[in-house]
């Protein structure tokens, strides 16, 4: 027999757990399932803008998962192999197992590039970093290397200039299609463009220390604190082509200011939306804007 939910909350990161919370709060009958309890999130090495919290990402997703286990709410951890209609509802397949509920929120988050070389693990939150924006300002006066294709955001390259005493950015590419922005940026001195370079080996042992990048010269090292992996990402909206959601052109599923999308009972939440702005704090406050709309749906 298919176990029947008001709501099932696909992701265990600040969206999908807020989302549970406050799913939980409302006494709808609630299902959280995810691969890794806090996703992204976990690879945050100090939050500092989170209010009335400064640590790891980790230690803040397992406070969040904590608070969620207060309430009666199951949680599932596995991999969801399909979402579709079924009926006035929705159909939920995991490897094992089909759910069914009369609501989903989609808290699926992004799927993001990496370097694909050896070590990059090792130095997640010694280092590495996938957020200019996040982690910069542990960088101060530091020498810093912003990995990325032609395709750069020059806000993030900015962002760090402003802080940094040097900026490395290499690029696979013969030159960036954002370079004339950073022209015009007042810290235009303290940025460094590589082209046709791409990132060989992290220098370290505890911590990063330097990089070997090959260029079209030859190889060199270069003495850097922190390395800013800027290769993209991708919203994973692996489930949008059987539900027939909309996403915008960058792949995100589009949703309303009650996170809602283009399918009725279909509501998504945190950094697989099209929001601008891709925090912890903003995805835990779409999760709970999401809850609170299939709340008031479910009653229509």
């Amino acid at each position: 027999m298919t176990d029947t939910y008001d709501l099932i909350i696909i992701g265990t990161g600040p969206a999908g757990m807020t989302a549970g919370i406050y799913a939980a709060r409302s006494k709808l009958k609630t299902l959280v399932i995810g691969g890794v309890l806090g996703g992204t999130a976990n690879s945050i090495s100090y939050l500092e803008n989170w209010p009335g919290f400064r640590g790891k990402g980790v230690d803040l997703m397992k406070r969040f998962y904590e608070q969620l286990n207060l309430y009666d709410i199951e949680v599932v951890l596995g991999e969801v192999q399909n979402v579709e209609k079924k009926g006035k509802g929705f159909s939920v397949k995991t490897l094992d197992k089909e759910f069914e509920s009369k609501a989903v929120i989609l808290a699926t988050g992004i799927k993001r590039e990496n370097l694909k070389i050896p070590g990059e693990e090792k130095f997640v939150g010694k280092g590495i970093s996938y957020c200019a924006t996040c982690d910069g300002f542990f960088y101060k006066d530091r020498g810093v290397a912003f990995v990325a294709r032609e395709d750069c955001n020059p806000e993030e390259i900015l962002a760090l200039a402003k802080i940094t005493r040097k900026v490395y950015v290499i690029t696979t590419g013969k030159r960036m299609k954002c370079e004339n922005e950073i022209k015009k940026f007042p810290e235009k001195g303290k940025i460094e463009i590589i082209p046709n370079s791409v990132v060989e080996e992290i220098l370290g042992k505890e911590k990063v220390e330097g990089i070997k990048v090959k260029t079209g010269k030859g190889t060199k090292e270069l003495i850097v604190d922190g390395i800013f992996v800027g290769m993209g990402s991708l919203a994973f909206t692996k489930f949008a082509k059987s539900l027939k959601l909309k996403l915008d052109k960058e792949n995100n599923i589009i949703v309303d200011e009650q996170m809602k999308s283009s399918v009725p009972g279909v509501f998504a939440a945190g950094d697989v939306t099209n929001s601008k702005v891709r925090q912890v704090l903003t995805a835990s406050s779409q999760g709970a804007v999401a809850a609170k709309s299939v709340n008031d749906w479910l009653k229509e």
